[in-house]
């Protein structure tokens, strides 16, 4: 059986020969653009309300993480400022050296065994050590003498695991991973709501809902790229492990091997901490020491991590390993030169925390991140007035009529 057109006048009218169904089909080019018409609205429609929804549902947990995001930026000065007297010290002369400061740790808990200590940042500020129950001591670096300790749950410590974990442990970990997925689509769906409006700013005279709504489309377009960027890098540093082995293997490289077993000399001394920071410091110059372990049996090595001026981590990315015995560097990343399967979770990290350009980058994560409160209380208020406006039409109706009703 074929297709014929005998009264056919265009494309648009197809028939078979059988005569019993004739199949239209309008390929006209109105008809074209009302359908595709029809189809976006049909999608706004869908995505409106799967942003909405999503947002009433997880908007409390995305607030939380931005908030505690925005503190735990300025972690480190917030912590200084509002501990000043176990930060803060007097220069007094020459600082003691590493071993002077392990031996003034262990001479103050003996019994313990004190197996790192972290130097001063400057002239200014003390040094650190742990010990048994999770406590963290400060040290006078010049003296010697104990200034003080505090246990691990400060506060800031539990803002910190509140963005991270929820308190939850691992179980939070992966809500927070979920509801960062969440907020990228909240963010991608947002901008694709805006686009037709365009509103960027506000209109202070109007009513209190045109207010909101302004606020909630101008705070929004404003921080939807730092937004997407914070989510993306916090979704990577769950999934970090992961993707640097991945890169590793790509680019035929492999991460550096930390903690390398000291081989035993017979006969031969271990050398002191003094001498291991210092083996550390001339392989790897320019830098300064930021914190040392010491050997935790007869084959540990000595861990140094260290410091460019450029970094602007607070943690070492540049770490040496020198062997307890010969004194020789046994492995060491240097944030130079270390491959890029690292060299990429440490940016990715910088980004997230807003390091990579110092303060700077620093107040704009912040600032982006509170304004997710700002996103949360308009998105609320408008949904408040949608649901108040339903019930009124509803109330207005005679009885047994709907608002669906044609």
């Amino acid at each position: 059986m074929g297709a014929s057109h005998p009264a056919a006048d265009s494309l648009n009218d197809i028939g078979f020969s059988d005569g019993t169904k004739v199949t239209k089909i309008d390929l006209t080019p109105t008809s074209i653009a009302v359908s595709i018409a029809l189809t976006l609205k049909r999608m706004r429609k869908l995505l409106f309300n799967l942003h909405l929804y999503l947002a009433l549902v997880l908007g409390i947990f995305v607030v939380i993480i931005g908030v505690t995001g925005s503190l735990i930026a300025f972690e480190g000065d917030i912590d200084r400022l509002t501990n000043s007297r176990l930060f803060n010290v007097r220069p007094q002369g020459q600082m003691l050296t590493a071993a002077g400061m392990l031996e003034a740790a262990r001479k103050a808990y003996p019994g313990q065994r004190i197996g790192a200590i972290r130097f001063p940042s400057d002239e200014k500020t003390s040094a650190t050590f742990g010990v048994r129950g999770g406590q963290q001591v400060f040290l006078n670096p010049y003296t010697g003498t104990i200034i003080g300790s505090r246990g691990s749950a400060s506060w800031l410590a539990s803002a910190h695991q509140l963005h991270m974990r929820l308190l939850l442990g691992k179980p939070g970990e992966i809500v927070v991973t979920s509801v960062t997925g969440v907020l990228l689509f909240l963010v991608a769906s947002g901008v694709y709501l805006w686009w037709p409006l365009k509103r960027a700013t506000v209109k202070w005279g109007a009513s209190a809902r045109r207010i909101h709504f302004d606020l909630h489309n101008t705070t929004g377009i404003y921080s939807a790229a730092i937004l997407f960027i914070l989510g993306v890098t916090g979704i990577v540093i769950h999934f970090d492990s992961e993707l640097e082995e991945w890169m590793h293997r790509q680019a035929g490289t492999a991460k550096i091997e930390k903690n390398i077993p000291s081989v035993p000399q017979p006969g031969g001394q271990p050398i002191g901490p003094d001498q291991a920071v210092q083996v550390a410091l001339a392989t790897v110059p320019g830098t300064q020491a930021l914190a040392i372990s010491v050997p935790a049996n007869a084959k540990g090595s000595y861990l140094i991590s260290l410091h460019y001026p450029e970094d602007l981590t607070p943690g070492g990315r540049t770490w040496v390993n020198v062997d307890q015995y010969s004194g020789k560097a046994l492995s060491l990343q240097d944030s130079r030169t270390v491959p890029w399967g690292t060299r990429t979770i440490v940016y990715n990290r910088a980004i997230h925390t807003g390091d990579i350009f110092g303060y700077f980058s620093k107040v704009i994560m912040s600032l982006t991140c509170l304004l997710l409160i700002s996103q949360a209380i308009t998105g609320y208020y408008l949904w408040w007035k949608k649901l108040r406006g339903r019930q009124r039409e509803k109330d207005a109706l005679p009885t047994g009529e709907s608002l669906n009703a044609t």
